[in-house]
């Protein structure tokens, strides 16, 4: 059918639940049928650097699930590529997803054919099909003069059937009597369609009350009994030569029946980004932009210039301005010298002057000699490795794109209705203060949320009133969402699922790839945490920083981290983080136990947000900055933003406890598990707890772990399996005796 008909959803069902290729009825749950790709959708208005990204990130996609998939553990045979991906991503049998064959769209249509086209009697049970859409009215007509009671006797009543036969390879049919075979003579593919021992070719389809195991063909005539059986075309026609050498599996071929209304029918597969006006920061991830790149990161995080006399530093803070600035710190490194060598100076006084010294150096390095640092020997690596790093785990990719916040989103600005961009919960504004309240009631509000923030050891907090977010669909697999799949018949073989594209669409002259794009703008919640807490609690819990000079930031040394932890194949950060799905497993290092810990209080804001504002958990959507020890928790969702965050912040609020949000993260019942012991065992992450829908989730709920954050055990994966002295419980300690920050950190 050239132009099938179409019909709308909302733009999320479009895009997830009736995106191309998927199985669904319409209301009242009859008249089974499949969604198309339609060519009517509009363009999405996409800036060039963001088409850019998404092409890369799906090319990304693709060459990580080929690498998975083709992995073939416990099979008899390589793995083809064409197994693994669709054919229209392989050039020379290398992933290559090319930007010129994407259209990216936004989803208002979809079109939609009747599908399965097998049918059954009601009354007796005959089993009817039709080979090709545009003769089902004329083949059904038919259907009345093959019923054994001949066409006058018929009841003339035909359902759909409700069950369909696919398989990991992408393909799925009509549940049917006829099964193929691989012909080892001629080295083909053949049919089956009649009954073996009379050559009818009518069949019952019997189905008994229990699972579909049980369903089979009757023949008509001699009542033999034909098992629901079917083998993948696509897959025996790789893999028929080699049954005939006894190096493939049966129950690799084999079609399984499944229910159309059964998620295992239907996955789609996509991923988001944030979207920002400016790609200034963007820009520095292109190959040709390394240097730049080098010398961002070390600016960012507090790297030493190099090279700089004493005579360079004073002509450049003097060019600034800031030459007052030059002398007092000469002054004071002369005085601390003096009271060094005099030997009778307590050590605390001069501690606090190097201290003081330190902030100065720290506060040049990250204004006046911006720009001039050179990139240690770590840094430069990672910045010239990263192309092999998986982009949502890339900390230096995580490292522009915060800043880019921080520029658009964090420093101030107003939105056209004059609210503020951004707002720090410590501080407020007219639109997020309760009603009725006093100027004193005010006060003691905002000094009930800081110590609540204090508590959870978080440095800043703030509504975002504008995220904006672009999330998209590409591709679907069947049978299962991962790269691979396991079948009780082929033993611990892990088969390949097929990732594919949507089918092509008409753009103009072209056809090309639908990108269903669904572009939000909605409001979240900005956390960073404090530095020095997060640096006392890997210390407590024995988990050693990559060493860096003095001043240097802990996310510097979590960025020279990672690069090392990719080149080991046991803890590197792969698409799909099979390393951290094994039990004890990785060493104790900065990298993976930060990204837990902002990931799990991601998921507990997420958790405490989603109770209190009437949103459920998919609803949430959340993105990680670890370098900066920051997260975004956001509202995802289609529908019009109507202050959900902002308003529950609002209600929230009272003088007596600041927040209740804050108020409920802080108390211990908010992490408290249905599953307790058993979930301790699992590493502390369960549906009762901190798990959100997987869809909503970054990593599919993965390095997620309550320890982290309360203690009581520790992350499966983790080696050690010592229990953990959670976050909370030093950030309380902190914030119940602080340190004095002259003298906190040498």
């Amino acid at each position: 059918m050239t132009n099938p008909p179409t019909m709308q959803r909302s733009r999320g069902q479009l895009a997830t639940s009736y995106a191309p290729h998927s199985l669904f009825t319409f209301e009242g749950g009859s008249g089974a049928c499949m969604a198309l790709s339609a060519s009517g959708n509009r363009t999405a208005e996409l800036r060039p650097i963001t088409q850019r990204m998404i092409g890369e990130q799906i090319q990304e996609y693709f060459e990580a699930w080929a690498d998975r998939a083709m992995r073939g553990q416990n099979l008899r045979h390589p793995v083809p590529p064409s197994l693994a991906v669709d054919n229209r991503v392989l050039s020379d049998q290398a992933v290559r997803v090319r930007l010129g064959d994407l259209v990216f769209q936004i989803p208002d249509l979809v079109g939609y054919v009747p599908f399965p086209l097998a049918f059954t009697c009601t009354r007796c049970g005959l089993h009817r099909e039709v080979r090709r859409l545009d003769r089902v009215a004329e083949e059904a007509a038919r259907f009345r003069q093959a019923c054994p009671t001949g066409a006058g006797g018929c009841a003339d009543d035909w359902q759909q059937i409700d069950v369909v036969l696919t398989h990991w390879s992408g393909e799925i049919e009509a549940i049917s009597p006829s099964y193929r075979y691989w012909d080892s003579v001629n080295r083909e593919v053949r049919d089956i369609a009649r009954c073996g021992s009379c050559e009818s070719d009518r069949f019952y389809l019997r189905r008994p009350p229990g699972p579909l195991a049980g369903w089979h063909f009757e023949c008509v005539a001699c009542h033999t009994v034909r098992p629901i059986l079917q083998r993948d075309l696509r897959t025996l026609e790789g893999l028929g030569p080699l049954l005939d050498q006894n190096q493939a599996l049966i129950a690799e071929i084999n079609m399984e029946p499944v229910s159309y209304r059964a998620s295992a029918a239907y996955y789609p597969h996509g991923d988001r980004l944030l979207v920002f006006d400016q790609d200034m920061y963007a820009s520095l991830l292109g190959a040709a932009q390394i240097n730049q790149l080098e010398s961002f990161i070390a600016t960012t995080y507090g790297y030493p210039p190099t090279h700089l006399a004493d005579a360079e530093k004073a002509a450049l803070l003097q060019a600034a301005g800031r030459g007052a600035e030059w002398d007092n710190y000469v002054h004071m490194r002369a005085l601390v010298e003096m009271l060094e060598a005099g030997g009778t100076t307590p050590r605390e006084m001069i501690d606090a002057s190097r201290s003081a010294l330190t902030r100065l150096d720290e506060d040049w390095n990250a204004s006046v000699f911006a720009g001039r640092q050179q990139a240690t020997p770590g840094i430069a690596t990672a910045c010239r490795e990263r192309q092999r790093f998986v982009r949502r785990f890339d900390p230096i990719r995580m490292a522009v794109e915060h800043e880019t916040l921080l520029q658009e989103k964090l420093r101030g600005g107003q939105l056209n209705d004059g609210k503020e961009v951004s707002v720090d919960v410590t501080i407020l504004d007219p639109f997020l203060i309760p009603d009725g309240l006093s100027e004193r009631e005010v006060d003691r509000l905002r000094t009930e949320v800081r110590r609540r923030r204090d508590l959870l050891g978080i440095s800043e907090m703030r509504l975002i009133r504008d995220v904006r977010i672009c999330e998209y669909t590409f591709a679907y697999t069947r049978t299962s969402s991962s790269p691979t799949v396991k079948r009780d018949k082929a033993g611990d073989a892990e088969m390949p699922v097929r990732l594919r594209l949507f089918d092509r669409v008409e753009v103009g002259e072209a056809a090309r790839h639908p990108v269903l794009c669904l572009l939000q703008s909605n409001e979240g919640f900005y956390v960073r945490l404090d530095e020095d807490t997060v640096r006392e609690w890997l210390a407590e819990n024995g988990v050693a920083v990559a060493p860096a000079v003095p001043g240097v930031r802990l996310g510097g040394s979590l960025i020279e981290e990672f690069s090392a932890i990719e080149n080991d194949p046991n803890s590197r950060f792969s698409r799909f983080l099979d390393e951290y799905r094994r039990e004890r497993t990785v060493p104790r290092q900065a990298y993976p136990f930060v990204y837990t810990l902002l990931h799990t209080m991601a998921h507990h804001l997420i958790g405490v947000s989603a109770s209190m504002s009437g949103l459920d958990l998919g609803s949430f959507g959340e993105h990680l900055f670890v370098p900066d020890l920051a997260f975004l928790v956001y509202r995802r969702g289609m529908t019009m933003d109507l202050g959900n965050l902002s308003s529950m912040w609002r209600d929230r609020g009272d003088p007596v406890f600041g927040n209740e949000v804050l108020d409920r993260m802080v108390n211990p019942a908010s992490l408290r598990c249905g599953s307790e012991s058993v979930c301790n065992h699992r590493g502390g992450a369960c549906p009762d707890c901190v798990l959100i829908p997987e869809n909503a989730c970054l990593t599919r709920n993965e390095l997620l772990s309550r320890s982290v954050l309360i203690g009581r055990g520790a992350p499966r994966w983790d080696v050690v399996g010592a229990e953990l002295s959670g976050y909370y419980t030093v950030a309380e300690r902190r914030a119940e005796h602080p340190v004095r920050a002259d003298v906190e950190r040498p």
